[in-house]
């Protein structure tokens, strides 16, 4: 493990409407950076699919899904993250729903303090249904709207150390898979892994 240490700071971002649009969000996030970086920090983790509400709740036609999914990141309405996080020197870990030509992923990245991307990952073990059960108003459908991640788990070098990434309930399994996970993505090298 590396020896040095340095303030990283959670975004507890609270609700994300689903009228919330992109401009609104990000404008919180960046507020957010700047006071993390005001206390001190050099890395802030934000939530999983932090860009939109937690849209895996309802049953969407493929045509109002749409506007959940990043094509591209960092795209014009995300920039300005990456923009600040670059002028105030530093990084983060921001989840989102990720379109890749005709697949869905529930993804992570990790940037430097240039706001770069260092990292992506995309998560395997999606919890929920993939059709609404009976009865229900909302649901947890990640199974629906995203299939599992293909870039198994990835390590990166960098100014935090050596890190990778999970998302959600790629952690939440029992033994031994969770130890499993922890372990691939420790053998590679890692010491410094974010899980949310």
């Amino acid at each position: 493990m590396s020896d040095h240490s340095y303030i990283l700071a959670v975004a507890q971002m609270g609700p994300i409407q689903r009228s919330d649009n992109r401009a609104s969000v990000i404008a919180r996030q960046i507020e957010m950076l700047r006071e993390a970086h005001a206390r001190g920090a050099r890395f802030v983790v934000f939530p999983e699919l932090a860009l939109t509400t937690f849209f895996p709740r309802w049953i969407l036609s493929d045509a109002e899904k749409q506007e959940f999914y990043e094509h591209q990141m960092p795209n014009a309405a995300t920039q300005p993250l990456f923009d600040e996080a670059a002028r105030l020197g530093v990084g983060f870990y921001i989840g989102f729903a990720e379109k890749d030509g005709d697949r869905y992923f529930n993804t992570a990245i990790i940037t430097d303090q240039a706001g770069k991307i260092i990292l992506k990952y995309r998560k395997i073990h999606l919890p929920g249904t993939a059709e609404p059960i009976a009865g229900r108003d909302t649901h947890h459908l990640e199974k629906r709207y995203f299939e599992p991640g293909n870039l198994g788990f990835p390590v990166v070098r960098s100014a935090y150390g050596i890190a990778g990434a999970f998302i959600c309930n790629d952690r939440r399994h029992p033994p031994p898979l969770a130890r499993d996970l922890s372990y691939a993505v420790a053998a590679r090298g890692r010491d410094r892994l974010c899980r949310l």
